[in-house]
């Protein structure tokens, strides 16, 4: 009860009055002293001050034989000016401070010499005034000759205190009056206050607890009424948020259990608290309907399988605040694997700040099996390099050892030597073909042309080739197939690169066919061949740079394993596509498909790029 803002606002109404009160009395004592004060300096001032007849006529009357006398007649003479009254009476004193007569002789013996009578004996007028001495006082000093005398005028202020006496009688009655009228008062106050209060208090209350159907209907222009819409517009703007933390949670989950990578949190003990599906899978965990649903998985566990020094890792990464492994193998598969410390809250622990484990493993499989290839490549063109160099050499020296050699066998050195030089004349340019394309520095001559015409000079071009196979090379396409904007000279260096890998991987006597039809938005071209074919695992990754069929490689028609990738990277540059199809021991087909409008068609007039 007297925590409550009914009686906390009573307490106040109460301590109000009570202080106001208080004041306004002492404003009013204050004053009543101070205009008592006031009055009696004034009349002081106005009936001793320097040459006024009362000082005259006291003064002469020194020279009398009974001067006290005489002048007690002359103050009582003047009695209405200086304001004599029972309680302020005045008295005539020596300078030795003996009393010599006054308006009450019956304190005689009891007069107190003041600090005004002091000054008068020192010959100066004694006007000041102490506070809380219970009297104000006023001496003057008189002479005449050398006859001297002080008169002295003291007032009690008991009229000063009979007023403070009735003040605060009435005060007191005051008092009682507005007390009751202000605890009456500040209780319908307080209740018209408290009780839309409640109100909203319960209404807070039920928000709280989640029901966010209830609102809050005060009709008021106040801060009440303010309080009421802003819980209302709290209630919306809480629902809203929920609703919105609820949304994004749900995405966040689905983002979660749908992640390419794989994820997995551990929490302080080690204990998975939440893995996606992509983890479930690598770690052959059967699926779930929910993630929700944790296999007895922990994160030993999870380091045994992998094979990893977790701690060992920890300790030099400790600043860090996460452990990075590369190139983690696990069936066959290259990972990335990243743990990282996190902080969650946990309800049954006492420390409400707790750090898990969060482990985030991606699969890198493309990038290793890159980099191998790579690595490859720079083996395989190391030595695509050294065999013609090697060979030059070889003929070289043999010429300069013998300087005699016969000319027909100088000749065949000769031959040879710039034979193993076009060799590595072609590796080098496909080199700097593919370092063109990825800085986008190639020049592009953007012109159009009619496909059969480029179709019959890339058959007359490899014709040769063919028939030193002893294959057969067709070309079929159909007539009306529209002219198309691009590289011509780039495309048919595509082409050929694909004819030839055709006649290259056909055996002697195969066949090889060159077809092109038309499409709605361009052309598509299929150069289909009778050959060795390409295995089905080799078929996503064929137009992968450094990457070259491995059957392919063993044999002596392989090459650097960049012509189809920089047949792909043309063929994109275009805005074209190309994809192949192939069955082992029967045949491949390479199918390229151009739009009539390459997307290079801006350049024709720029020159290239």
């Amino acid at each position: 009860m007297y925590r409550g803002l009914h009686f906390k606002i009573i307490l106040i109404f109460v301590i109000f009055t009570i202080t106001v009160m208080l004041s306004l009395g002492t404003v009013m004592i204050v004053g009543a002293f101070n205009y008592y004060k006031e009055d009696f300096s004034t009349k002081m001032a106005s009936a001793f001050g320097e040459g006024s007849e009362l000082v005259d006529e006291l003064t002469s009357a020194l020279g009398e034989d009974d001067s006290a006398v005489r002048q007690k007649e002359i103050l009582r003479a003047y009695a209405t000016s200086i304001g004599l009254s029972q309680y302020r009476n005045f008295y005539i004193i020596s300078m030795d401070g003996t009393f010599l007569d006054g308006s009450d002789v019956k304190i005689m013996d009891q007069l107190e010499i003041t600090p005004n009578i002091l000054a008068s004996m020192r010959g100066e007028t004694g006007d000041s005034s102490r506070f809380g001495a219970g009297y104000i006082d006023y001496s003057v000093y008189l002479s005449s000759g050398e006859n001297e005398c002080i008169i002295y005028v003291i007032d009690s202020q008991q009229d000063a205190r009979d007023f403070m006496t009735m003040v605060f009688s009435l005060m007191g009655q005051a008092l009682i009056v507005v007390m009751v009228l202000a605890i009456a008062l500040s209780f319908f106050l307080s209740k018209a206050i408290t009780s839309p209060i409640r109100e909203l208090t319960d209404i807070a209350k039920k928000i709280s607890d989640g029901n966010y159907e209830e609102s809050a209907d005060i009709k008021a222009n106040d801060e009440i009424g303010i309080l009421s819409d802003t819980i209302n517009n709290m209630k919306d703007v809480i629902k809203t948020t929920l609703d919105q933390k609820t949304s994004e949670q749900r995405k966040f989950e689905t983002l979660f259990v749908y992640l390419y990578d794989a994820v997995i949190v551990f929490d302080r003990r080690g204990s998975m608290m939440h893995i996606n599906r992509m983890a479930r899978k690598i770690f052959h965990m059967p699926k779930t309907g929910t993630e929700t649903v944790l296999e007895p998985f922990n994160f030993a566990q999870m380091i045994k399988i992998l094979g990893i020094d977790y701690e060992g890792a920890s300790k030099e990464y400790t600043e860090k605040k996460n452990v990075v492994f590369r190139d983690v193998i696990l069936d066959e598969k290259a990972y990335d694997i990243t743990f990282a410390e996190f902080r969650y809250a946990d309800k049954s622990s006492d420390d409400n700040d707790n750090f898990g484990i969060m482990c985030v493993i991606h699969d890198n499989t493309g990038r290793y099996e890159l980099d191998k290839s790579r690595r490859e490549f720079v083996s395989d063109v190391s030595h695509e390099l050294r065999t013609p160099l090697t060979a030059i050499k070889g003929a070289l020296e043999t010429i300069i050892e013998y300087p005699d050699i016969d000319v027909e066998i100088r000749n065949n050195f000769l031959n040879m030597a710039v034979e193993e030089c076009d060799r590595m004349t072609r590796i080098v340019g496909d080199l700097l073909i593919l370092s063109r394309l990825d800085s986008n520095r190639t020049s592009w001559k953007v012109e159009t042309f009619d496909v059969p015409s480029f179709l019959n000079h890339l058959k007359d071009v490899m014709s040769v080739d063919a028939k030193n196979h002893d294959q057969t090379l067709t070309c079929d396409y159909e007539d009306d197939i529209p002219q198309i904007t691009g590289d011509r000279e780039k495309l048919q260096q595509v082409l050929i690169n694909i004819v030839s890998n055709s006649i290259k991987y056909t055996s002697d006597g195969g066949k090889i066919e060159i077809k092109a039809k038309k499409e709605k938005d361009g052309v598509v071209i299929c150069v289909a061949d009778n050959g060795m074919g390409i295995p089905e695992e080799d078929l996503p990754r064929l137009f992968e740079r450094f990457y070259r069929v491995e059957k392919a490689r063993t044999s002596n028609a392989g090459g650097s394993g960049l012509g189809l990738a920089i047949a792909k990277e043309i063929v994109d540059a275009h805005g074209g596509n190309i994809w192949v199809q192939s069955t082992v021991g029967v045949g491949t087909k390479m199918y390229l498909f151009l739009p009539y409008v390459s997307s290079l068609a801006s350049q024709r007039d720029e020159g290239g790029r």
